[in-house]
């Protein structure tokens, strides 16, 4: 949960730098928040909603004991967010040159 959080903010942070005013030196990057954003809005609030207590499925509340995803989900999550961190940094590291 706390690798979400802190991609979240992360992601939550160039969001904010590229709607400010070195925006128009943002030439691929910017094109890549707009096509993602929502995408990675969408997980992150499914993501936290499940993981966050008294938020989740019934199930989690009522046994907090027990991981509520399938390795199989995580693996999936992680490779989706792996993918647009890679996307995001390759785009950041374009505009930096």
């Amino acid at each position: 949960m706390d690798s979400i959080v802190a991609l979240q903010t992360a992601f939550q942070q160039v969001t904010n730098l590229a709607k400010g005013p070195v925006s128009t030196k943002l030439i691929a990057l910017k094109p890549l928040l707009e096509s993602s954003s929502l995408e990675l809005e969408k997980e992150f609030d499914r993501i936290l909603q499940i993981l966050q207590p008294g938020l989740g499925q019934r199930a989690w509340r009522r046994q907090r004991l027990k991981w509520p995803f399938q390795k199989a989900d995580v693996e999936q999550i992680l490779q989706f967010l792996e993918r647009h961190k890679s996307a995001l940094t390759f785009a950041m590291n374009s505009d930096q040159m």
